[in-house]
């Protein structure tokens, strides 16, 4: 008996997506990994999400930036997480204007192939500031 065998038998075999070199390299830090994969998925519970489950009763922005918190606004379309995305973007020498979170995921996974310096440091940035901003996001909320 194999745990091994048993598992792939099991598990279904499904091609790789294409972001998941984005999240998953050989540098990766494992809670920013996690967290960028979250977010890709659409899984981390925004507010939206805990609102529409009747756990909260709003689920306005957090930064106060007046729209309902889901991921899109969350990471990309809040002006306080534009800020740090312009930021982040420009240090890493990506000059374009900030797309929306699909569009932005996208991009990144068909320009950030390869694992020479600069495309894991960009990997790297992107999994940080991801997991930072939905640090500071927690902190605030709870």
């Amino acid at each position: 008996f194999s745990t091994k065998r048993a598992c792939e038998s099991i598990r279904a075999s499904v091609p790789p997506v294409g972001w998941s070199k984005l999240v998953w390299h050989p540098v990766c830090i494992s809670k920013h990994a996690f967290c960028l994969w979250l977010a890709i998925l659409g899984a981390l519970k925004t507010l939206d999400k805990l609102a529409h489950l009747g756990i909260l009763p709003s689920a306005g922005c957090l930064f106060n930036y007046g729209d309902n918190e889901i991921v899109d606004h969350l990471l990309f379309a809040c002006p306080y997480t534009q800020h740090i995305w312009t930021e982040i973007l420009s240090k890493c020498n990506i000059h374009q204007h900030i797309l929306a979170w699909s569009e932005e995921v996208q991009w990144m996974a068909d320009h950030e192939r390869g694992n020479k310096l600069p495309q894991t440091s960009r990997k790297l940035a992107i999994g940080a500031t991801v997991y930072h901003i939905w640090k500071e996001r927690n902190r605030r909320s709870f």
